[in-house]
């Protein structure tokens, strides 16, 4: 063998190595990013799980809340008032 058909096969199997470890490297991220959407896409459908179910507790408290009276009022009653509400009179 000639030293130029060393350096020449030397070279190409060389190149050859490079071009795997590209694949290679190509993979790899690929991969990551498939996992990273997965990933993403079961955080977001977890978290809209989440703010529907707070959704529609909210909504039923609201509910319940126009239905039942508050124990608070925002204006004074009279005492005369109080006491014809009492259960003792």
């Amino acid at each position: 063998m000639h030293p130029i058909d060393r350096y020449e096969t030397i070279r190409r199997g060389h190149e050859e190595l490079l071009r795997r470890a590209q694949y290679e490297s190509m993979a790899r991220k690929a991969l990551v990013e498939q996992v990273m959407n997965r990933n993403i896409h079961k955080a977001a459908n977890w978290l809209g799980m989440c703010l529907v179910s707070w959704g529609e507790k909210l909504e039923q408290f609201g509910d319940f809340a126009k239905r039942q009276p508050t124990q608070t009022t925002t204006t004074r009653a009279h005492a005369r008032q109080l006491s014809n509400m009492s259960p003792h009179h």
